[in-house]
């Protein structure tokens, strides 16, 4: 069996899962300036909200990491692809309840969530094939 993912999926998922991490590093040293936080930010409701995140993308990112090794681990892919789809979709969602548009949030986080779908459904789809 060949590799479960082409090259520039690899690349993108490795950019994507060393993403997360370089969000959290950001957000944990307070990087980020103050006007460029999404909406409500220093409510401490929507700061528990951003951290609940963590777990979420570092379970996403470890198994992406793990998952594109070697040949691949369908498995491991399944849930990394879950999981970074199910972050920027529950990115999405909160906004929209709140009402807030932000591009330089929502577009990464749409991406996220597409992402996340593209690579679940050609995992599911063609789950012997190789190249996606």
């Amino acid at each position: 069996m060949g590799q479960l993912l082409g090259r520039k999926t690899r690349t993108l998922l490795l950019t994507i899962d060393f993403g997360f991490i370089l969000y959290w590093l950001i957000i944990g040293i307070n990087l980020i300036p103050h006007d460029w936080v999404f909406q409500n930010y220093d409510d401490p409701n929507v700061r528990a909200w951003n951290w609940s995140f963590l777990p979420l993308d570092i379970a996403a990112s470890i198994t992406g990491f793990i998952g594109i090794k070697g040949e691949g681990n369908r498995g491991l892919l399944i849930i990394s692809s879950t999981l970074t789809s199910v972050a920027g979709g529950m990115a999405i969602a909160f906004w929209s309840i709140q009402g807030f548009f932000n591009l330089g949030w929502w577009a990464p986080n749409i991406f996220l969530f597409a992402f996340g779908l593209t690579i679940l459904g050609k995992l599911l789809k063609n789950p012997i094939t190789s190249g996606l």
